[in-house]
């Protein structure tokens, strides 16, 4: 008998079809929305409903009312008690806590991150790690993207990232998503303001694909899922021993996804809170105006 534990917070209701399926989750969409159903010790998350007693070969229909989830017949109702909060809770006054506990995330981001992740991003000695060729290309160029979002020409710098990567949701679009979380939680700190900014970069990163795009859209909101909310509470209040706890957690979701979530939201957050991110990048002010000498390529 299936019973459920957790619903989001942004779960519209509405009648749903099967989108994809894995061993422990199934997504369904109805063409504009997306939900995941989950089985019992997978995350909460705003669009996720985690189920325990999931049959994820054999689910085919989803619908949502009010109060009631009803998954291939099976009534299951809920109250606000299951509702999972999506949304990020802190202050300026967590911004000293983060800049101290951010340089610890960073260092386990690459100790425990998995060989094929954005981690190289990082220690670019794990460039060397991928193979020759393809992979290693690969990497370059994903490299210069960032370093494009980062310092020089923000848009550009997306749309060149979006969809690299192998996977369901690309390691490309898993690092856009945790830069706009990043950017998120920097607002939150008081650290500028990136309300003009966020919408911008979504628009360059929507790709039609409607998972990614959804994925892409709750990141844009600052909506996020239950391991990055427990490493971003980790981060204002926890000690190191908490961060790396929560760390492990986040990277242990999906092969790299985690990951590469992790090192978007890593590198946004340092950025920003040593002030080296900027709302405009130097390029973004001359966005048609390209550096002849710069390799760039695809």
């Amino acid at each position: 008998m299936m019973e459920l534990l957790s619903i989001g917070d942004l779960v519209y209701d509405g009648t749903y079809r099967v989108h994809s399926r894995f061993r422990r989750a199934v997504n369904f969409t109805d063409g504009t929305h997306v939900v995941t159903v989950l089985d019992r010790g997978m995350d909460a998350g705003p669009v996720n409903i985690v189920v325990r007693g999931l049959d994820s070969a054999r689910a085919k229909t989803l619908l949502v009312e009010r109060g009631t989830v009803t998954l291939d017949g099976a009534r299951m109702p809920f109250d606000d008690r299951r509702v999972y909060l999506s949304g990020i809770r802190l202050g300026p006054r967590d911004g000293r806590a983060f800049l101290g506990g951010i340089a610890h995330l960073g260092a386990f981001l690459v100790q425990l991150s998995p060989e094929k992740s954005l981690a190289f991003l990082l220690d670019y000695e794990r460039l060397w790690d991928l193979s020759e060729g393809f992979e290693r290309n690969l990497g370059r160029h994903m490299s210069q993207c960032v370093k494009d979002i980062l310092y020089w020409n923000r848009l550009r710098g997306v749309e060149r990232l979006k969809g690299c990567g192998l996977g369901l949701t690309p390691a490309g679009d898993d690092f856009i998503a945790g830069f706009l979380i990043g950017l998120n939680v920097l607002g939150l700190l008081g650290v500028s303001d990136w309300s003009e900014t966020r919408p911008s970069v979504l628009q360059a990163a929507l790709s039609g694909n409607t998972l990614t795009d959804s994925f892409l859209y709750l990141a844009e909101e600052g909506r996020v899922f239950e391991s990055m909310k427990l490493l971003i509470a980790s981060l204002a209040k926890g000690s190191s021993a908490d961060i790396r706890s929560s760390t492990e957690r986040l990277i242990s979701m999906g092969a790299t996804s985690g990951a590469d979530i992790g090192v978007g939201f890593y590198m946004t957050v340092r950025e920003g809170l040593t002030r080296r991110l900027r709302r405009v990048p130097h390029r973004d002010i001359m966005r048609h105006t390209f550096c002849k000498t710069e390799i760039m390529w695809s």
